[in-house]
């Protein structure tokens, strides 16, 4: 009886990590290190992603919102995204990875985030 359950346990394929390319990538610019740390990465809402009227990206989210992102995430979530930044989302959806903090006040120019990744088409 143990022997069928796991043969057919054996059968049964291991859950793959649907984001699990995010471990992968650095960020283009910065390229300090990998882009989610495992729970620091998340699909971005639509709707807080807007253009600028110079044409840049903005990326803003509630304390809430940025928290489902990032638990550890203490404060919302406000930046113009430099365009060299931007990597290609390998599922389609936009994603970011965010920092804890913006940290500004320690010097890193990352803006708050490791990387954000959009789909080929915007």
């Amino acid at each position: 009886m143990i022997r069928v359950a796991v043969a057919i346990l054996c059968l049964v394929p291991a859950p793959a990590f649907a984001h699990s390319w995010y471990s992968q990538k650095r960020d283009p610019i910065y390229n300090m290190t990998t882009c989610c740390g495992g729970s620091d990465c998340r699909e971005l809402p639509r709707h807080s992603m807007s253009i600028t009227p110079q044409g840049d990206l903005r990326v803003t989210l509630t304390l809430e919102e940025a928290r489902r992102i990032n638990p550890a995430r203490i404060e919302p979530f406000d930046a113009v995204i430099p365009f060299e930044r931007i990597q290609v989302s390998e599922d389609g959806s936009p994603h970011i990875c965010l920092m804890a903090s913006d940290r500004a006040a320690l010097g890193d120019l990352r803006q708050g985030f490791f990387c954000i990744f959009l789909p080929p088409n915007g």
